[in-house]
């Protein structure tokens, strides 16, 4: 059994968990930019960007900004071009060499286009960029931003969707036996819903997973993190599986789906596996 334990950082007497993927909210003390500094951020650090076989699919990343300015602002995409960071290849993807928050908003888009090429296959690739030209009173909060871009095949808006029993193939991440409500997620190939990760552990909490449907390959398409250790300082976390341990579905029946993941890739509680649960339509 694992011996797991929350991480708990307490802040200006503020319990703060953190995860690196987690959506922004954004907040605004003061808008105005000639009285506050500027911080800057995407709403995520981690995006997707399926391309459907054969065809082009876009992305629209939203920049925040915690003030307004009369002005427009533009800032410079720089992409990291070390091949072993960013492994996506340069046929498959458009992505602008700026991104620009419009004069009196908060808000600025960048679109990133993924085109197939016959280059993109089901196993995911990376495109990491960072964005420069920050005046001195701007800030950012993340280094890099990562866009995994893969191929996808059409799935039909009914395809495991629903109601569903999920099982724990008894390694204690999930619960076995427990409804969960499956729905459509950002793209017509995610799906998403709500459970509980290691279910009475003491540290139990609630999670979403999300679950890309890429050309009759099923993955766990997110990291699932909710801040604890067996092993002070390294986290216990479930990561998606590698190509070849990816469970594959069919259209033809949704009946009963398996999804594989990585266990424990840093090693917090024991060694790395790959492990798995299922999902039964009611």
């Amino acid at each position: 059994m694992k011996n797991i334990f929350k991480l708990t950082f307490v802040l200006l007497l503020t319990i703060v968990t953190v995860s690196c993927d987690e959506t922004v909210e954004e907040v605004i003390y003061n808008g105005n930019i000639n009285e506050n500094n500027t911080f800057i951020t995407f709403e995520k650090s981690v995006y997707n960007l399926p391309v459907t076989i054969d065809d082009s699919s876009s992305i629209n990343l939203i920049l925040n900004s915690s003030t307004v300015s009369s002005v427009d602002r533009t800032y410079d995409i720089v992409l990291n071009t070390d091949p072993e960071i960013t492994t996506a290849n340069d046929l498959t993807y458009s992505l602008p060499t700026s991104v620009t928050i419009p004069a009196n908003s908060y808000k600025g888009t960048l679109t990133i286009v993924g085109t197939d090429n016959n280059l993109v296959d089901a196993t995911s690739k990376r495109i990491v960029f960072n964005i420069s030209g920050l005046s001195d009173s701007e800030s950012l909060d993340a280094d890099e931003i990562t866009v995994n871009i893969f191929e996808v095949c059409p799935v039909p808006s009914t395809f495991l969707v629903g109601d569903y029993i999920i099982g724990d193939d008894g390694s204690g991440n999930f619960p076995t036996g427990e409804t969960v409500s499956i729905s459509i997620g950002d793209s017509e190939t995610e799906r998403t819903f709500n459970t509980i990760h290691l279910p009475g552990s003491g540290v139990e909490a609630e999670v979403d997973i999300i679950l890309g449907l890429a050309c009759n390959v099923l993955s766990l398409s997110n990291d699932v993190d909710i801040n604890v250790a067996c092993t002070t300082g390294v986290l216990y976390i479930l990561v998606p599986a590698d190509a070849a341990s990816n469970s594959n579905y069919s259209l033809d029946n949704d009946d009963v789906i398996t999804v594989n993941y990585l266990q424990d890739p840093l090693a917090s509680c024991g060694s790395s596996t790959v492990q798995s649960f299922t999902l039964t339509k009611i």
